[in-house]
């Protein structure tokens, strides 16, 4: 348990790392946000904000860290999870991207954008089925998903076409 001591001081730093965010200075939020966990490491939200800030910046492996280590500190975070997998996919590590969403949606059943990136890794992966059962189960859970709506017809397309694996 941290002291109030260590959580005050670590505050400091987190107001300062929001002004940084609000201004988009992602440098700015790392640099205080790095201060932040150095006195609070078990802070999940500070990982959180930083993991954000390396994901804007580009530096992908760095986020991937930081939502691995809040995974580690709440294994129950199906946000966490799917964050890094797209990070995962935008960087062409595709199994690792679909673990992830896999794992947010046995977390969060109803997780449409999970499920919807899911969809998007077996398109790249062409199991235009396994994609389609996914865009389907998001449009039970909310019928005017535009992007669900979009991928649907393009995975429907595919198969018409016969230009997809089934």
């Amino acid at each position: 348990m941290r002291s109030f001591f260590s959580w005050a001081h670590s505050l400091v730093y987190v107001v300062q790392g929001a002004r940084a965010f609000r201004k988009h200075d992602y440098d700015g939020v790392i640099e205080h946000y790095s201060r932040a966990i150095e006195i609070s490491p078990e802070d999940l939200d500070y990982y959180y904000m930083r993991g954000g800030a390396y994901w804007r910046r580009r530096q992908y492996g760095l986020a991937v860290a930081d939502f691995t280590k809040v995974i580690e500190l709440n294994p129950d975070d199906a946000y966490a999870f799917y964050a890094r997998g797209v990070i995962n996919r935008k960087r062409g590590f595709l199994a690792y991207a679909l673990m992830d969403s896999s794992q947010a949606i046995v977390l969060d059943p109803e997780y449409t954008a999970a499920l919807c990136l899911r969809a998007e890794c077996y398109l790249e992966k062409k199991e235009t089925g396994k994609a389609l059962a996914d865009l389907e189960e998001v449009l039970k859970i909310d019928p005017t998903h535009p992007k669900a709506s979009r991928l649907k017809k393009h995975c429907e397309s595919l198969l018409e076409n016969g230009d997809a694996d089934k």
